[in-house]
């Protein structure tokens, strides 16, 4: 029974994300806090990425640097690759914000900083920086190869901050297994 009435709370939020009613959705959102799940993330992504309202991008923004779920990561990191830069940036804030330790997907990380734009590069950097290891020597091969991917290219504005990055990259072998 608590689980058909779960259920029921968690569909009536997805709903209520959906409402014009700024007041409607942030009480969702608040609700989001204390009975969200797992299930929701993806909604909370859609509704990030649908609205112009930026009280709601905020809450959002608060609730996934709050999330210690680390099943979360997993859907996180997912979301990752197909997210537009306004979520991304979010995502990767989330990362640095929330317990969940992403050391499995540097790569993941890498990759998105090297496809999105300067502040994407800035928080990916923040998040790898910041990562507790023990760090996977294959992993962080395969950053690299992805960084010097990003370099034998046409480089941007975000080209120091990717310097940085390979630089942090470089230090973590020294710690990796």
């Amino acid at each position: 029974m608590a689980t058909v009435e779960k259920n029921k709370v968690l569909n009536q939020i997805i709903k209520d994300f959906q409402s014009d009613d700024l007041d409607i959705v942030m009480k969702a959102l608040k609700k989001v806090r204390d009975k969200g799940k797992t299930e929701i993330l993806e909604p909370l992504f859609n509704l990030f990425e649908t609205t112009q309202e930026e009280a709601i991008k905020a809450e959002i923004k608060n609730l996934l640097a709050d999330i210690k779920d680390s099943y979360a990561l997993e859907i996180i990191i997912e979301k990752l690759k197909s997210g537009s830069e306004g979520l991304n940036e979010v995502l990767l804030f989330a990362l640095w914000n929330s317990s969940l330790n992403a050391v499995d997907y540097i790569p993941e990380i890498v990759e998105v900083a090297k496809s999105g734009n300067y502040m994407i590069a800035l928080e990916a950097l923040t998040v790898i920086e910041n990562l507790d290891g023990p760090f996977s020597n294959e992993k962080l091969t395969e950053a690299q190869f992805i960084l010097n991917e990003y370099f034998s290219e046409v480089l941007d504005e975000k080209e120091s901050l990717m310097r940085s990055l390979l630089e942090v990259i470089l230090k973590l072998e020294d710690t990796a297994y």
